[in-house]
Parts: C-alpha cells; sequence; structure tokens
C-alpha cells in the first residue's frame, strides 16, 4: 500500500503521463476496440459511464489519497482533447482510490483554469472528497466518450487506462484513471 503511494509520488509527471496517456493511436471507444484484446473482467470497469467514486464504494470501505495538487502545463494529451493554446495551464489534481486500504486505481484530473470560475472555484478544494462525489451531481455535466488503452509496462502494476472529458455548461476537464490489476474480477454489489 505504501510502495504504491511511494512510487506514485516518486515518478515525475513525465513519466505518469506515459503510463496514462499512451501514444494516440492506442487509444480506442468502446465501439472501435477489438473485443478480444480487452478482458471481460475489465469491460465493466473501463466503459462504465456513471460514478466510479459509486462503484468502487459498493466494494469497501472508500478513500481518496491525495498524491499531489498543482498548477501546471497539461501532457500532449490533455492539451489536445482540451483544445488548449500552447501555453496554457491547468490544475492537475493526483490521487489514489483506496477500496479497503487497497490502492485500486490512480488519477489524474487536468482542469483549465478558466474552467475554475464561479461555482466551480470549489474543485480546487475539494480535499480528500472525490471528484466524481462533486462532478455527478451536476445538472449541467455532459461527458464525452470514454477512450480506453492498456497502460504502458509500468512499476506501479496498472493494467488499464482510459480518460474522458467532461463538461460543466462549456467550461471542460479531463478526468484519466489507470486501474490497478487487483480490480480485474471485483465486481460491485
Amino acid at each position: 500500500m505504501s510502495n504504491f503511494r511511494a512510487s506514485c509520488a516518486a515518478m515525475n509527471s513525465s513519466a505518469l503521463h506515459h503510463i496514462l496517456h499512451p501514444l494516440a493511436p492506442n487509444w480506442s471507444t468502446r465501439n472501435r476496440i477489438v473485443p478480444s484484446s480487452l478482458p471481460n473482467d475489465w469491460r465493466d470497469w473501463l466503459f462504465d459511464h456513471g460514478s466510479l467514486t459509486a462503484r468502487l464504494s459498493q466494494l469497501g470501505d472508500f478513500r481518496v489519497e491525495i498524491v499531489r495538487e498543482y498548477h501546471g502545463r497539461p501532457t500532449p494529451l490533455e492539451q489536445q482533447r482540451l483544445s488548449l493554446a500552447h501555453q496554457c495551464k491547468v490544475w492537475v489534481r493526483e490521487v489514489i482510490l483506496h477500496v479497503n486500504n487497497q490502492p485500486l486505481v490512480y488519477a489524474r484530473t487536468a482542469i483549465p483554469l478558466p474552467t475554475l470560475t464561479g461555482q466551480e472555484r470549489r474543485l480546487q478544494y475539494l480535499g480528500k472528497q472525490s471528484l466524481g462525489s462533486y462532478l455527478f451531481r451536476q445538472p449541467n455535466l455532459k461527458r464525452q466518450p470514454l477512450m480506453v488503452s492498456h497502460c504502458n509496462s509500468n512499476p506501479l502494476a496498472l493494467e488499464w487506462c482510459r480518460h474522458s472529458v467532461f463538461t460543466l455548461g462549456d467550461k471542460p476537464l479531463m478526468v484519466s484513471e489507470a486501474f490497478s490489476q487487483q480490480l480485474a474480477g471485483l465486481t460491485p454489489q
């Protein structure tokens, strides 16, 4: 458990974005993925459009551990998917999602600074509250199609990753999640 966190904290943003954001040709939507390339254990986890927080909470005691939060540059994929100018900065939140003290998901959120106005300003101050517990209560939430990919080989044993762009009204943000091998086969009650 602490090794996972220590490894996440020790990896620089460049190393983590290579795990979370493999090269673009590796990304697939539900309609384009080759069925045999995605084990059945992973389908529901990767393509569920609902709240990941809600699904993980059904497995047991859920908690959010903050790895780091900062203003920084988006990854190339975030820049592309959020249609950001080259020098644009984003608010980055990197967390580990635990169930029963077992780290199961590494998540990174990139929020363009113009999104952090009005009611959405509170996204910078979630603390240990999950992003999903906020997002999925918003009536103006829209989600673009999920994109999935097999993770690059990594020391964290992260198997599959997905990302999606959400909009709150006209304010975008991007969430990327990488799933531990230990999540395969677990089914919410």
